[in-house]
């Protein structure tokens, strides 16, 4: 593959993000290397996260695990961006080849060398990251010829992964998810990777607005919290367990909560639901929306549209109740925990709802719940 034909495989992947491992393949070849990386280095504690062209899945994972500071990582942390660089100009190679860095994670790769640049768009949250491309002991003398090939490459390389992470939350669900989320007659939030809220439809906008039980505490982004402290910590521990389940390192979810309001009425319910990742590991650095939290106000509205819906359209008030739970966007086994009874009893009285409010999905029961009239005497002067 020549230059031009490899500038033009770089910039297709702003419509498709799934090429990346296919550019990084072709730019190693291009530069004599045996594979490329797309690397962010989250800071301590933060979740790095990278895109493999022909390098090792496996020891990607020792290398975040064990590694993720490594000498070259560490060498390349206060670098300019845009500056093509020989990591072998910034560490000794002697004093590399000690470590368990290069005994576990070059050596059975065959690498020996590296070129790499810092990328602008992902100097992000105290963490940094680039492009990287790894050479073997038969091409290291090469380093400074790919180096300035590498150079050449960086405007078009930066300019792509530019557009594709300003693309992410265009297109990985979340608005379209939010769209839905503005139907619901319950409050609703969508929270990113680190627990910030990224959209909340009008519901939850009033019930933030009104601060009791819940509330948004500004700490590098809007966040959930709850007014009481040792309610808010437990509501932290709860969507952080929801969100190692979003990104695959858990898989045990917590009951609901329970938030006191010291208004003395009826507590909230909060529900989170992890979301499933995005298309483009990367577009985790952007706004995306990783857990769905419902939050279930047993106050007025739910018992009285649980009411008009018995009196006006025969159900019976199990049945209104299940209604009015999944109308408000909890699921089946969800609605089920809530109203301590079985997934079956609760898909049974789903089913009878659908059927006696002429509807045939959840999107379509929350929409008529949402126009709903909170009381009986409303509703008789709309028929």
């Amino acid at each position: 593959m020549n230059e031009s034909e490899l500038i033009d495989q770089i910039y297709s992947t702003v419509a498709d993000p799934g090429r990346w491992p296919d550019v990084l393949v072709g730019a190693a070849d291009y530069l004599q290397c045996t594979g490329g990386m797309l690397v962010y280095h989250a800071r301590c504690g933060g979740q790095s996260t990278a895109v493999l062209g022909r390098l090792s899945q496996e020891l990607l994972d020792v290398y975040f695990k064990h590694y993720a500071w490594d000498v070259w990582s560490t060498a390349m942390k206060d670098k300019p961006v845009g500056h093509v660089l020989p990591l072998g100009s910034l560490v000794d190679n002697r004093a590399l080849r000690r470590t368990a860095f290069y005994a576990n994670v070059l050596a059975p790769q065959g690498i020996e060398e590296g070129i790499a640049v810092n990328q602008p768009a992902l100097a992000r949250d105290g963490g940094f990251g680039g492009f990287g491309f790894y050479l073997s002991a038969g091409a290291a003398d090469s380093a400074e010829y790919n180096r300035k090939r590498l150079q050449r490459l960086t405007p078009h390389l930066s300019r792509a992964l530019d557009a594709t992470l300003q693309l992410g939350p265009l297109t990985d669900g979340s608005r379209q998810l939010a769209r839905v989320l503005q139907l619901m007659p319950s409050a609703a939030l969508l929270l990113d990777n680190r627990q910030r809220i990224v959209h909340a439809n009008p519901a939850a906008e009033q019930l933030l607005r009104e601060g009791d039980g819940l509330t948004c505490a500004s700490n590098g982004g809007l966040r959930l919290s709850a007014v009481l402290p040792d309610e808010s910590l437990a509501l932290s521990r709860s969507l952080a367990q929801a969100l190692r389940v979003a990104d695959g390192s858990g898989d045990l979810l917590g009951e609901p909560l329970r938030v006191t309001r010291l208004s003395g009425a009826a507590p909230l319910l909060v529900v989170p639901v992890p979301l499933p990742p995005p298309a483009f590991s990367l577009w985790e650095l952007s706004d995306t929306a990783r857990l769905l939290v419902l939050i279930i106000d047993p106050g007025v509205r739910t018992l009285a549209v649980a009411t008009v819906l018995q009196s006006a359209f025969g159900l019976t008030a199990a049945e209104a109740r299940v209604a009015t739970l999944i109308g408000g966007g909890l699921s089946g086994p969800q609605a089920a925990q809530v109203l301590g009874v079985s997934p079956a009893t609760v898909k049974t009285h789903l089913g009878r709802c659908f059927e006696k409010l002429g509807v045939r999905s959840q999107v379509e029961l929350a929409r008529m719940l949402s126009a709903l009239p909170p009381d009986r005497a409303n509703f008789d002067s709309m028929t």
